[in-house]
């Protein structure tokens, strides 16, 4: 989604369409993005999703990233009342 330069820090972003999701090209794609963000000089990439987005968790899990805090903040969304899981991974040089 977009790269703060002075620190080195990515900040991911995605969207799989419905017709096209459970077919693993989100798990694809930021497979894809770690093994080569390197290249960028990028140290850090910081995510977020929705908790009831179990899918987009396993996804970010499942390429080393870490959970680090849920927001204290609740807020709706399609009639339900959410909060953020932030997730950080640490890019190794």
């Amino acid at each position: 989604m977009d790269i703060d330069e002075t620190d080195k820090i990515g900040y991911l972003g995605y969207r799989v369409g419905q017709a096209h999701t459970d077919k693993g090209i989100a798990n694809k794609a930021l497979k894809l993005l770690v093994e080569t963000v390197n290249d960028e000089g990028v140290k850090q990439i910081k995510a977020k999703t929705t908790t009831n987005n179990k899918a987009s968790q396993r996804v970010l899990e499942k390429n080393g990233f870490e959970g680090i805090v849920n927001s204290r903040e609740e807020f709706e969304m399609n009639g339900k009342m959410l909060k953020f899981v932030y997730y950080n991974l640490n890019i190794s040089s």
